[in-house]
Formats: C-alpha cells, structure tokens, sequence
C-alpha cells in the first residue's frame, strides 16, 4: 500500500469524536472572532465563510495537521512503515512544530533517533511510554517534555498523542503540540510557592514554650532596634519567692509558676506591649516612646511590682507570694550601647533595688562601657571563685538498642538564693565579656574530677566553648587535667557548642587535631544554627553532631523540620558522622526520630535532669558533661 492508498482510505472513513469536537472548537473561535470583527465595523474584505476542516475531501492526518495550523499548533506525523526499505514509515512535521522545536522549515529531515535526540534526555523514555501505550490501547493521550533547541535554549512542548486508523488499523500517529514553556513554569512557580508556603514555620525560637512570652535573644533584637530609631526605657523584673518553695517541687511545678507569673505580666501591660522571658525570675518589658503616653514607665514598673507583691500565686494547691524588684533604663535612638548591653544595664539596675530592699532603681542613661564590663567580669569570676554551679545529668537513649546509654551532663548557675537556674543568660553575658574560657576550664577540671573518682567504665562529653578554642592553651590545660585526674582519654568526647562563632580557625583544627591524637573524640552541638556548621564537618574530625532542638520541638507538625531532620541525618552517615536530637517531648517525635535513622535522642520524654551524683544508683555505658551555651541572638533564638 502507498500513499496515494492510505489517503484513498482517508476519504472514506468517517472523522473521530476527537476530530469532530476539535472542528467544532475551531470553528466557534473563527466565528467569534468574525462576529467581534463585524461589530466593531470591520470591513471583510476576504471571503470568510467557516467551512468544516472535517468535511473537505481530504486524509485524517491533512484534517487533523489542517485543524493544528488554525489553532497555531504544530504536528508531528508518523506513519507505519510498508517493508524493509520503510522500516520505520514516514516522520514528518509541520513548519510550526519544526520552529517549536527551535529549527527553520526544511531545514532538517526527521528520523526517530534525531527525534529522540531533540527530546530532553531526562524525558525520552517518558514520552516513549505514552506513545507506546497509546498505540497498543489506541487511545489518545497527552504528554508535556522538554525540547533541546540548537543553541542549547530549553523549551516545555505539550503535545497531544492520536492514533490514525486505516479501515479500523492503526496506521500511524499523531502528536499536536504547542510551546507550553510559559505556561508549564508558571505551573512549576505555583507549585515551588505551595510548598514553601505548607513549609515555612512560626518562629517557634522567638517564643518561650513555658511562658509563651518572647525569648531574651527576642527581646533583645527589639531593644536593638528601638535603640537604633526610636529610643525608649526597658524595665527589667525580677521576682522570687518570700519563703523558700518545698523541696518537693518538680519542674512542671516550676513551669506552672513560670507560665502564672508570664500571664499576670501580660495582663498588667497589655498586648500593645513588648514583654519577654529575660532569664530565671526576670522579665523585660520594652516601652516605646509616644506623644501622649497612657502612664510613665516609673509609674508602670512601680504597679508592676505593687500588683505583683499582692497578688497570691498558686503552687501545689497552696498559696504563694512573690517579692519582686524593677529595674529601669532610659535610652536615646542612635546610642552606642547595643540591645544586649541595654539588657544588661536593666539586670544591674534590678539587682541593685534588691540589695537596697527599695522597689526599683532608675537609670537615667545607659551604663559608660567600661563600667558595665568591669561589673560582668568581676560576676562571672565570682560565680567561679565561689563555685556557685552545679551538675545535672540527663539521660540519653540509644535509639537503635532502645535504651538508655548516655547521660549528659548540664550545668547550672546558682542564683541569689541559692537555687539552681538555667545558664543560658549568664554564660551569654561570659561570652560578650570575655570570660567564657574561665567558666569552660572550671567546667573541664571538675567534669574530669568526677569522672577520675569513678570507675571510669562510661564514655564521658565535655563541652568547650568556640570562643574558647582561640586559647592556644587550653589543649594543654585539658591534657593536664586529664593526667592529674587519671582520666582515661579514650572514655572522653570534647563538644564544640555550634552556636558560637569560632574565633581562630587554626586554633581550633589544632585543638581537634591535639585530641584526637591523645585519644579523645569530638562532637559539635546545636547543629544547624551555628556558624559554618557544614565547613566544619569538612576540615573538623567530628564523630558525633546533635542537630538543636529548634528542628525538634516541632518536628511532627512541621514537614520542614522533618525535611532538615532527614537531610542533616543523610550527610552526617554518609561522612561517618553519629547523630543524635535533643527537646524530644513525646513518644511520637520519638519515633520519626527512629524513622529519620537518628542514632540518640534526649528531651523530657526520655527523662528530666537530676542533680547529679558521684557514684549513680544506675550505671550507664556512657555519661555526657556539656555546657549549655546561649543561643545566636537573633529572633531565631
């Protein structure tokens, strides 16, 4: 059979639904567009009577490629072929399709590998499988892949897939197709902006979890920033307890407490106002300067106190009052002192109205600069002197063996009053000033002093400062520690806090270096919201990361987090490198953990930290010592 056959037997078969409704199509668009043209008072000056491209005497394929030209569509043609000589038919295309296609008219002769080659590699064998299988289920079908145009321009092509039949046979194939590249990248745009709209977050690091008032490093930005525009007066409270709590107080006590005096403040300011968790026992509240302000800010922090000195909080169904001081800083815009500085001042200034038994201490402009690192540093070197820290431990489980392997260690600073608080304003205050290497050797010695009383049958992890591995020193400081403690290194892992930035990146290299040749191991912690975490997996010999607690604490509710969670686990195994996940609450983070091939986890749901004791009743394969280091202060905590 030749061609002149094929289109004989064109000529009698009768047009397919989808030629019928594709003309029909056609020619609504023609006649619409030849009604708009007549009532707008065009004058028609070539014949334009619709004639049905189905009803002229000619083959499906010059109907269906007719059809393509008046919708500005292009069509590949692809007939079966007769015998040896037509192994493959004829393939052809329309001049539409060629320039679709990036090529002038005439200029190329198709073949089913040039075809092929056209086609983006990454989409051959997809188009391939829905030709194929519209050709053995002679049904039409559609496709949408990529072109490679000679100058090596991508372009999207969406083409429809039909089947030609010769006296009910398929006899070939056509594919109808226009430049959908526009369209197909809006399409790509709208799906990239639904995904990052169902992954992005809330700030959750911007919130405290108990409280559910702004976090220090929250309110400091503010501060930072009313500072730079508008200026203001930061009021900073401290309240503790008039008689010393019951022993038997848990921390969910303690944060009930947290949570009622959190609500009381909110109440006393309002919602227009900024107020946030500034540390254990202290609060801020930021005011804005206004043209008629409601109540001046002594006024405010004198009924704050008042109001919370009356009031009866309630703590394990008893009654509890709570003293309370203010402190407060009047601050220009365009001063020198930062956010954190301000902060500062606002905790001397509270810390003065305790010791003088009055209600609050004014300060009519910031701290001079020295003067405030002066009083920072005489603390932090009194806090040493005095061993005013302790030790908590805190159980770590091994996810694969489903049990508790681990401790960590968590260092606590004794206020005041003598009660054991969260380091976390304390040592960011270390760090600003300087003196954070004497917190880390006092932390080192007497990590390494319990271990040495011990039976040393346990792994045990130190934390070290990133500022603190500018020392040159401190790798003989912890050598000797270990000798004098008769520690065995080998039972040791040294913990890099990711969220510093570290100072000398020399030094630090020779510090992992140092340890690792006396038989120690290294760690980084809060991975993921440090400086450079990833540069340092390349040139640091790190065994261990702990991603931050920041992709945890949401991590069932939050495809982000879980999107992070397993990247990070992903990289770290593929470089030798264990990971484990702190803040886990609840059985169900627990076990995504597992899922995500985390190899440890630690939180509230695998055990709360206790005091720590010389010899456990408990003894466990490995015990962590680690210094809690402040967050980056930022909004992202």
């Amino acid at each position: 059979m030749d061609l002149n056959d094929i289109l004989t037997l064109a000529e009698t078969s009768r047009p397919s639904p989808l030629e019928l409704a594709r003309a029909r199509r056609v020619a609504r668009a023609a006649q619409g567009q030849y009604d708009l043209s007549v009532a707008e008072g065009y004058e028609i000056i070539v014949g334009a009577d619709l004639v049905d491209p189905l009803t002229a005497d000619v083959d499906e394929a010059t109907r269906v490629a007719r059809a393509a030209q008046l919708a500005k569509l292009g069509t590949i043609t692809w007939t079966a072929g007769t015998g040896k000589t037509e192994s493959f038919g004829h393939l052809f295309w329309s001049d539409e399709m060629a320039m679709i296609f990036g090529h002038a008219p005439g200029t190329l002769r198709l073949t089913p590998e040039r075809l092929a080659n056209l086609v983006h590699r990454a989409d051959v064998e997809t188009v391939r499988d829905v030709v194929r299988t519209a050709w053995e289920q002679r049904q039409p079908d559609e496709v949408t892949f990529r072109v490679i145009q000679p100058g090596g321009a991508v372009r999207h092509v969406h083409c429809h897939i039909e089947i030609l039949t010769t006296g009910g046979v398929p006899s070939g194939i056509i594919a109808t197709g226009e430049d959908a590249t526009a369209l197909e990248l809006a399409r790509q745009e709208r799906r990239r902006l639904a995904t990052r709209s169902e992954m992005l977050c809330a700030d959750l690091a911007a919130l405290d979890l108990v409280s559910g008032l702004p976090t220090r490093s929250y309110l400091t930005d503010e501060v930072d920033r009313a500072r730079r525009t508008t200026g203001g007066t930061l009021i900073v409270v401290a309240t503790e307890p008039t008689t010393r709590p019951p022993e038997a107080l848990t921390d969910e006590d303690h944060d009930q407490l947290t949570a009622e005096v959190a609500g009381h403040l909110r109440t006393i300011v309002g919602d227009g106002v900024t107020c946030g968790l500034v540390g254990s026992g202290l609060w801020g509240v930021l005011l804005a300067p206004t043209a008629e302000p409601a109540e001046a800010p002594e006024a405010l922090a004198t009924r704050i106190v008042d109001t919370f000195r009356r009031h009866l909080f309630s703590i394990q169904h008893k009654t509890l009052r709570l003293n309370t001081w203010a402190g407060l800083v009047h601050f220009g815009s365009g001063i020198a002192a930062t956010g954190f500085d301000l902060l500062v001042d606002g905790e001397h200034a509270v810390r003065d109205a305790r010791r003088s038994g009055i209600p609050t201490t004014v300060l009519t402009e910031p701290v001079a600069t020295k003067d405030r690192i002066d009083n920072y540093r005489s603390r932090v070197r009194q806090a040493v002197s005095a061993n005013r820290f302790a030790l908590y431990a805190q159980p770590i489980v091994d996810l694969r063996l489903n049990e508790v392997t681990r401790h960590e260690i968590l260092l606590r600073v004794r206020s005041d009053t003598g009660e054991s608080v969260a380091p976390s304003a304390f040592l960011d205050m270390a760090e600003r000033v300087g003196e954070i290497l004497t917190v880390d050797k006092w932390v080192i010695d007497h990590a390494l002093e319990l271990i040495g009383r011990g039976a040393q049958t346990s792994h045990y992890q130190v934390n070290i400062s990133g500022n603190s591995l500018a020392d040159p020193d401190l790798l003989g400081f912890v050598t000797e520690a270990i000798r004098r403690h008769r520690v065995k290194p080998e039972c040791l892992t040294f913990e890099i806090t990711e969220t510093t930035l570290i100072e000398n990146r020399n030094e630090a290299l020779a510090f992992a270096t140092g340890i690792r040749e006396i038989g120690c191991h290294l760690a980084l912690d809060d991975f993921g919201t440090g400086y450079g975490a990833l540069a340092h997996l390349k040139y640091l010999p790190v065994d261990l990361v702990k991603i931050d607690g920041m992709f945890i604490v949401d991590l069932c509710r939050s495809p982000a987090d879980q999107a992070v969670v397993s990247k990070l686990v992903e990289l770290c195994h593929t470089l030798g490198i264990r990971v484990a996940a702190e803040y886990v609450q609840d059985e169900e983070t627990l076990e995504l953990l597992k899922g995500c091939g985390v190899d440890f986890a630690q939180g509230y749901e695998t055990g709360r930290p206790e005091p720590i004791a010389v010899c456990p009743e408990r003894s466990v394969r490995t015990i962590e010592f680690e210094l809690r280091l402040p967050p980056p202060h930022s909004a992202m905590g």
